[in-house]
């Protein structure tokens, strides 16, 4: 097996993006055992900070939404605040995942470390770029929706005066404070701050349950390519000596375990972020179309765009990891039809009975699941739109 000078540098690679917005987190997985203290309170402080910030909009914001009576509002309402619960829910699932994610990293690493062949590698890199992209894609979709939704949509309302003779002014997301003045100076911009920063930590925990699910899955995905290169390999040589045979065949089904081994650890790693953010999205998608007919009745064009952004942003998000899990369920049935397409007449009859066995593990079902509910599929994407589409209707009916 050759030895890959430079895995580190396709590790730094594969994981630059991921890798940056989980450090900023602060759960982006030590492999040093040995951490000092500065490191260990340097990580403890991010995750701090980011508790605060998540919990600083989103208590307030549950606060807001039982006082106000107004049933439209509330619903406008609704979405921020499961969304804030969404993203703590991840949170806290990255966070308790931490050692899950860590052996994963080291599987990866591994597996760069000693590739089977140069072309094996190359095949890795192909996947991986693959896993840039997505990441890549989520995050410039996630950070501009943010942006838009938690800045242009409240600047863009002005101040309000109420028939009181009141003036306020908007936030990103609504609030109460009890007593406390949040429309004086420095009051409100600070919140101002606090909740757009908040935003960045909601849609970077986002990003970071994407990008993992894309590093992991297509790198399995570059793994199964390789094993359909070693299947075929097998019979397409005739070889001399049976301890070369025996030897392919070994490396073939070692690298078959290994890959479901990693898938299983996958699944176990991320399977609670991929339910939360499917079922949570699919409800807030809903929500916000209610609020583009909303704001079309009130002529708003900004929010309706905001909205509408904001809408695409998740759509996208879970097309991304739909999309991921799609990737490999059609890499394994490729591997699945390769194992019953082998020459196997070939080899000798006692070295062919040893393709049975590959046959049938090629040809158990390879998935990833959310929560072990839905498959990771464009089926299951097809079915959330469509799962969107009724709730949203459901509720035009029920409030008009």
């Amino acid at each position: 097996m050759l030895r890959n000078k430079h895995y580190q540098d396709d590790i730094m690679y594969i994981t630059q993006l991921t890798r940056n917005v989980l450090s900023l987190l602060g759960v982006w997985p030590s492999f040093n055992k040995r951490r000092s203290i500065s490191e260990k309170a340097w990580k403890f402080l991010l995750i701090l900070v980011s508790y605060v910030l998540l919990y600083g909009v989103l208590i307030p914001g549950v606060l807001f939404w039982l006082i106000e009576q107004r049933t439209r509002v509330r619903i406008q309402t609704i979405p921020l605040i499961l969304y804030g619960f969404m993203a703590s829910g991840k949170y806290s699932s990255l966070i308790l995942r931490e050692r899950e994610i860590r052996r994963c990293l080291k599987h990866i690493e591994e597996d760069w470390k000693f590739v089977t062949s140069m072309d094996a590698r190359d095949t890795m890199i192909e996947s991986a770029r693959t896993g840039r992209r997505l990441v890549a894609l989520c995050a410039a979709f996630m950070y501009g929706s943010g942006l838009s939704f938690r800045s242009i949509l409240p600047l863009s309302k002005g101040k309000i005066v109420t028939p009181q003779n009141i003036t306020i002014k908007p936030l990103p997301c609504p609030a109460y404070f009890f007593s406390f003045d949040i429309q004086v100076s420095p009051a409100y911009e600070l919140i101002f701050a606090m909740q757009f920063l908040s935003g960045i930590v909601t849609y970077s925990i986002t990003i970071g349950i994407c990008g993992l699910a894309a590093v992991f899955v297509m790198h399995a995905c570059g793994q199964l390519k390789i094993l359909v290169d070693l299947m075929k390999n097998v019979v397409e040589e005739q070889w001399e000596e049976k301890q070369e045979i025996d030897r392919k065949l070994a490396k073939m089904v070692e690298h078959q375990i290994r890959i479901r081994n990693f898938l299983q650890l996958v699944e176990e790693t991320l399977q609670q972020a991929c339910l939360i953010e499917l079922l949570g999205c699919t409800i807030i998608v809903c929500l916000l179309g209610y609020c583009i007919i909303m704001e079309w009745e009130n002529s708003n064009p900004i929010a309706m765009c905001s909205y509408f952004i904001t809408i695409t942003s998740l759509m996208i998000n879970m097309f991304m990891f739909c999309y991921t899990g799609e990737q490999l369920t059609a890499q394994a049935e490729r591997v699945a039809s390769t194992s019953c397409e082998l020459e196997w007449y070939r080899l000798p009859d006692k070295k062919a009975r040893g393709i049975v066995l590959v046959m049938i593990m090629s040809n158990m079902p390879t998935k990833i699941t959310a929560g072990k509910i839905m498959d990771l599929s464009f089926k299951t994407y097809g079915d959330v739109v469509k799962t969107a589409v009724t709730y949203f209707n459901m509720l035009l009916n029920v409030t008009d």
